[in-house]
């Protein structure tokens, strides 16, 4: 599991000088530094140190290779210290375990270790309080409250972020601002609560994306939370909605469904997870076990949908134009962990449901001793996140424009079996582009 991290970084007075330049008109700054190895899906503080002072803290990110032994570090999002902090001040206030490894780092720059960086954000918030708003995120404080909420809570959680860290990736929003989640005192009625992009109801952009959505008489009836997503680079943006019937600690999962506004389609994602078991003759393995009353039940709500879809006039435009008009995927992959910092996707398998409904019947489902169980192997092929991204984020898989109305029924039949909803709206763009269309960016989708 990614974790945040910290990186000290030492300039020289012309690098210092350029970097200045960087932080002043908001430009992103890159510095040759040490190879070292931190994922890009969770977050990299980075210390810039220039003549013994702390001057800065910022947003990194390990970038490619630059040169031999050498790594591209690029640092975005620079907040500059009120007053520097003594590099000396600051290793004279770290606890004694800790004060080796930090000690090494701030004299000669590097990844710091995990208990390092913690003890290293804890002794800059204790000496300047408002060195950095940045740090807050990745305080004790918020690490107890996480830690204070019940197992239960935290799963549901884990659902709703996996949901909707989906939904940005098909919709190519960054899903940085995720990282930003910071839970309060009381425990949260949904994960989007703790996201500085959360709007109110009544907020106008999520209130005209409610209207274009074929079900929000469902929804409103129901309590729910809403935040918008924005690309600086596209001006594209999202609107996910959060619905659920129970509280937190009562739910039964999340299941996301995606809105494509401009081809009127949607798709469902229901989560399920495997487990990992040993093997006699190779490694453990993960594995879901059938039969599963749950998910008969949610098959079978399924079936009921389909034939509702069926009745529906058929499609005659090339906007409804779809590989598979059935919109129900599964994604099996492991027992998901709330981490907020970590804004990678899950590695799983997405399988569609007439896929699934052949795979059930498969005789190499069968185990040695006569139990049915679906792994990797005997799947035999399944879309992963890149995929599943891409066939979805330009509809050429879900329902069609005549199909969309039946969304209604589907928000209702899964609010009712405790399960949270997490609806993803992507609203009409005011023009498709034609040539040279902008792909999705899939980079560390996987990682």
């Amino acid at each position: 599991m990614a974790k945040a991290s910290g990186f000290v970084v030492f300039l020289t007075k012309d690098r210092m000088d350029t970097f200045l330049e960087c932080v002043a008109e908001e430009r992103a700054f890159a510095e040759p530094v040490a190879d070292f190895q931190h994922s890009r899906t969770a977050p990299l503080v980075c210390f810039v140190v220039n003549a013994g002072k702390l001057t800065h803290i910022g947003l990194g990110r390990r970038g490619v290779r630059a040169g031999t032994g050498m790594s591209r570090l690029n640092i975005d999002k620079a907040e500059k210290l009120a007053n520097p902090l003594s590099v000396r001040k600051l290793l004279n206030r770290l606890p004694k375990r800790n004060a080796v490894s930090v000690r090494k780092r701030f004299r000669s720059g590097g990844l710091l270790t995990d208990k390092g960086f913690t003890a290293v954000v804890e002794v800059i918030r204790q000496i300047a309080p408002q060195a950095s708003t940045l740090l807050e995120r990745f305080s004790q404080t918020r690490t107890e409250r996480i830690r204070r909420l019940s197992e239960r809570a935290r799963d549901n959680l884990a659902q709703q972020k996996e949901a909707l860290l989906t939904a940005l990736s098909i919709a190519g929003i960054s899903r940085d601002p995720v990282q930003e989640w910071t839970p309060s005192d009381e425990t949260p009625v949904s994960f989007l609560d703790g996201l500085p992009s959360v709007r109110l109801r009544e907020d106008p952009m999520v209130v005209h994306d409610l209207q274009n959505l074929p079900g929000f008489e469902v929804i409103k009836t129901y309590p729910y939370g809403a935040a918008v997503f924005e690309s600086e680079a596209t001006s594209e943006r999202l609107t996910v909605i959060l619905a659920n019937r129970l509280p937190l600690e009562e739910q039964t999962g999340t299941d996301l469904i995606y809105f494509n506004e401009t081809y009127q389609s949607f798709v469902m994602v229901q989560y399920k997870a495997m487990e990992r078991e040993d093997r006699r003759d190779g490694p453990a393995e993960a594995v879901y076990r059938l039969p599963n009353a749950q998910l008969k039940e949610e098959l079978d709500r399924m079936d009921g949908v389909l034939d509702a879809l069926k009745a529906c006039a058929p499609n005659t435009g090339i906007g409804g134009f779809r590989l598979t008009e059935n919109p129900f995927f599964l994604k099996l992959c492991s027992r998901l962990i709330f981490n907020p910092d970590d804004v990678g996707l899950v590695p799983g398998m997405y399988l569609p449901l007439d896929y699934w409904k052949l795979l059930e019947k498969d005789p190499g489902i069968q185990g040695p001793k006569g139990g049915l169980r679906i792994t990797y192997d005997n799947a035999q092929r399944h879309l992963d996140n890149t995929a599943f991204t891409t066939v979805v984020s330009k509809a050429w898989v879900g329902t069609t424009p005549s199909q969309s109305q039946v969304l209604q029924d589907v928000i209702r039949a899964t609010l009712e079996t405790g399960k949270a909803v997490a609806i993803a709206i992507k609203p009409k763009k005011s023009a498709e582009p034609r040539d040279g269309d902008q792909e999705i960016e899939v980079d560390a989708i996987n990682e």
